[in-house]
């Protein structure tokens, strides 16, 4: 991966989760909220990453758009949601990245399910992370489970609505390159 592609995954990782981190303080309804159509763009971003370069630099990419997004997100958000935020983004956004590798060894002609098996198994992990330690004592417990239902369910939707971008952008685009991987 040059320099260039590595700053910008990278800061283009971070302004996604501080979008993100802002607008999931935004109720939409009683089970959504706003940051839930911004946060799965980083798994869409992740894959395609990792569908076009290395294992080791993807994660580096996750990495510093980790630490890019700190500081700012606890400006733009409460420090609870921040926390939470990176926490989980901490966890599920590397666990995708080895999904992705896993699926992607294992059954290498099958790239949708490598596309959405590993997003939204890490989607679940990161959302029953997230809203446990962002909400979990500022709201009742059945309110955090309903935000997390609803927000794990539009992030399956959503990811399964961005399978046609990810053939355009991972696969269709690599062969047109001529890119083997």
């Amino acid at each position: 991966m040059s320099s260039k592609s590595f700053y910008f995954s990278s800061i283009l990782f971070a302004a996604l989760i501080v979008l993100s981190n802002f607008t999931v303080q935004y109720s939409i309804n009683d089970y959504l909220t706003y940051g839930a159509l911004t946060y799965p763009f980083t798994f869409l971003l992740a894959d395609v990453l990792s569908e076009r370069y290395a294992k080791e630099e993807v994660l580096k990419v996750v990495r510093l758009g980790i630490v890019l997004a700190f500081v700012p997100s606890l400006l733009a958000s409460d420090w609870r949601i921040a926390l939470a935020s990176v926490g989980a983004f901490f966890i599920a956004q590397p666990l995708d990245v080895y999904l992705f590798y896993y699926l992607k060894e294992k059954f290498p002609k099958l790239w949708w399910l490598r596309n959405n098996g590993s997003t939204m198994l890490s989607q679940w992990v990161d959302t029953m992370i997230f809203f446990h330690v962002a909400f979990l004592f500022v709201m009742p417990w059945p309110n955090v489970i309903m935000l997390a239902l609803g927000d794990y369910a539009i992030k399956i939707l959503l990811a399964l609505l961005d399978t046609p971008l990810f053939y355009l952008l991972a696969i269709r685009v690599q062969k047109r390159l001529g890119i083997k991987r």
